[in-house]
């Protein structure tokens, strides 16, 4: 066995507060208008079904169950268009359920670990839990894939520790089963979070010899992955999504999308780096990160990898998730709620010595009043000024469009399409798409010309070129056939002649 498992697995009474407090943390929120990301993927999960594209009518290069996510908080609550963008009430009450579900995941697994008498770990750790997960400097209140595959990471980890302490039987063979199930989970909501696999390959790595069956484990495992995988597969591909066309999607094209972004990025990638780095810093994630990567690699050398399995798949998780972070390329503050499962495992495994609950008291005090204030001051100040520009040229498609009317966006910005009510005959909503399969604007001229043609298209900027993308071989079409009607900011509001 790994380690013996606890006969009597309590989670403190900590955890269950801690995870009330991370749902509560969201419901001052239910009607702040959602990020632009979160607005697509409605979009794109409402007309999911055989069409032109990759979902529907429309691509975007996400896994489909986090589509599936987002299709049923479609049904589950309105939709609608306010002063400062667009709200989604149910989408917020599914990133506060989603938090929940991770700090109760923390407790359990503290639980798990935790040594016998020790009451400290099991208590800190899913406050610690709470207090990241409900800061906004790790995008909080945005619902986003990072925060929806975390309680699959969670569930995961916590079922693969449990299988590997048990003697061989039926019950570790199906918690290994579900390990894999959520692990495929997670991936299927961001294709990147492959956590639970990682954690799972150096962990069975380094069990072998220890562990009796670990070959049947493995298996199980694998096909808990596999069961997953398929009931997606299949599910998306009865909507006319191929598993050919999702490959290209989520990975061909995100190796693709980061040499695009390496080469031609504007300014403001360098500078969102710059502010992602900050909230690492600022939020107290950064310090806590540091400490227990520091105490486990400690134990890891002083016992060898062999005599800390736990340690060295926690370490080779957290690190995974790091380079999440780094080769995302776009720097957006939600990537670092990626970085909370590693930081709770590693948390786990920490030996609560009188010093070392110092260090990490100074750990979570940091990260709690960080969260605190970065949490009032969104309180305060809800409404995002790009996001509420959004929703008065929203507003404006609202009040001159015709029904029937069809709206293009160059390029980005779907929380106008969802706001407008129009349809987008164009199916790129997103603009790195447009950067990476759509360079020379071949597929928006053939939207432009076709039968098809939107009567409004809202550009940023001067004209229809940005980086990336070369305009010239419609421009001149587009202001022959569209005029300018108004201006918001650096956003123009055409309509065809």
């Amino acid at each position: 066995m790994l380690r013996p498992a606890p006969r009597d697995v309590r989670v403190s009474r900590a955890t269950y507060v801690a995870a009330l407090v991370a749902f509560a943390a969201w419901l001052p929120f239910l009607r702040t208008p959602l990020a632009s990301d979160a607005s697509g993927f409605l979009t794109v999960g409402r007309q999911w079904d055989h069409g032109s594209s990759l979902y529907g009518d429309h691509w975007v290069d996400r896994p489909p169950l986090l589509i599936w996510i987002f299709r049923a908080a479609a049904r589950l609550g309105p939709v609608g268009l306010g002063d400062d963008g667009v709200s989604a009430p149910a989408v917020m009450v599914l990133g506060g359920v989603a938090s929940a579900v991770v700090v109760l995941l923390a407790g359990l697994l503290a639980a798990q670990l935790a040594s016998p008498g020790t009451r400290w770990t099991t208590r800190a750790v899913p406050v610690l839990a709470a207090a990241l997960l409900s800061s906004p400097l790790l995008g909080m209140p945005e619902t986003n894939g990072e925060l929806l595959a975390a309680p699959f990471v969670m569930l995961g980890v916590v079922a693969l520790v449990a299988a590997l302490s048990m003697p061989a039987g039926r019950r570790p063979l199906l918690l290994a089963a579900g390990a894999g199930a959520a692990g495929m989970a997670a991936a299927l909501v961001k294709q990147n979070v492959v956590d639970v696999f990682g954690f799972a390959l150096v962990l069975m790595f380094l069990c072998r010899g220890r562990v009796t069956g670990l070959g049947r484990l493995a298996g199980s495992f694998a096909a808990g992955a596999v069961v997953v995988l398929a009931a997606t597969l299949a599910s998306a591909a009865e909507r006319g999504t191929s598993p050919a066309d999702l490959w290209r999607a989520v990975v061909v094209f995100r190796i693709r999308a980061g040499e695009v972004i390496d080469t031609a990025a504007s300014a403001n990638t360098s500078h969102r780096m710059l502010l992602l780095t900050l909230a690492f810093l600022a939020s107290g994630a950064a310090l806590t990160l540091g400490t227990v990567a520091f105490l486990n690699a400690r134990d890891a050398i002083r016992d060898r990898p062999r005599g800390a399995p736990l340690a060295v798949a926690g370490l080779a998780l957290a690190g995974w998730e790091l380079v999440g972070v780094v080769a995302g390329g776009s720097y957006w503050l939600h990537y670092l709620t990626g970085l909370v499962p590693g930081i709770v495992v590693l948390a786990c495994l920490v030996g609560p010595t009188a010093r070392v609950r110092r260090m990490l008291t100074v750990c979570l005090g940091l990260a709690l009043v960080a969260t605190g204030a970065a949490w009032t001051e969104q309180l305060i100040n809800p409404a995002n000024p790009a996001i509420a520009l959004d929703a008065k040229i929203a507003h404006y498609l609202r009040d001159h469009a015709a029904p029937g009317d069809g709206v293009v966006i160059a390029f980005g910005r779907p929380d106008i399409v969802v706001g407008s009510g129009l349809s987008s005959p164009y199916e790129h909503l997103w603009s790195l798409p447009v950067r990476v399969l759509d360079p020379e604007l071949t597929e928006l001229r053939a939207v432009l010309t076709g039968p098809d043609a939107p009567r409004w298209v809202v550009v940023s900027g001067a004209s229809l070129a940005t980086w990336g993308v070369d305009a010239s071989g419609v421009q001149d079409y587009f202001v022959e056939h569209y005029r300018e009607q108004a201006a918001y900011d650096d956003f123009h509001i055409w309509q065809r002649r």
